[in-house]
């Protein structure tokens, strides 16, 4: 984002918001603060929180815009890499930072997102599947930890009840 976009930023934040205070260099701090995120997705992630809040701190959309690259990149399908095993890690960086910033790609089968839930065969293929692999690391460790701590009790019960009394 440019210094004027983030102008224009913290206008539409005094509009969605008018008790916020914005004082003249608050534009400056805004853009030392998002002017890595583009407009777009910073008026989005604006709109979304002066929604559910009367104030909107940069925070809040650095983290609201976080969630809508996350969205994106969950409905959308990571092209093949080329054949060239060179240039694979660049085409997949430059693939999903455009998959994340909304740019569509050119797909060999292209369709539609969709809006609506998915049929009712994807919900009942995705119960018999059990529950998805957690997102971030942490999850997936305290979800190892429960189970290991699971079979090591029910190996400790195990134990307990083949020892003589």
């Amino acid at each position: 984002m440019t210094p004027t976009e983030t102008v224009a930023l913290t206008e539409y934040v005094q509009a969605c918001c008018p008790q916020q205070a914005i004082g003249e260099y608050t534009p400056d701090a805004w853009h030392d603060l998002l002017g890595d995120l583009s407009l777009a997705d910073c008026r989005a992630a604006t709109a979304e929180v002066a929604r559910r809040q009367p104030f909107v701190a940069p925070a809040e959309i650095r983290a609201e815009v976080r969630r809508i690259r996350r969205d994106r990149l969950e409905r959308e399908i990571v092209p093949a890499p080329p054949a060239e095993p060179g240039r694979y890690r660049a085409e997949l960086r430059t693939a999903i930072g455009e998959l994340a910033d909304g740019k569509a790609r050119n797909l060999a089968i292209a369709a539609p997102v969709r809006e609506d839930p998915p049929p009712a065969e994807f919900t009942e293929a995705r119960a018999k599947l059990g529950p998805a692999l957690p997102r971030n690391a942490q999850e997936l460790a305290r979800r190892q930890a429960a189970e290991s701590r699971a079979t090591r009790e029910a190996a400790d019960r195990l134990a307990g009840d083949r020892e003589p009394a």
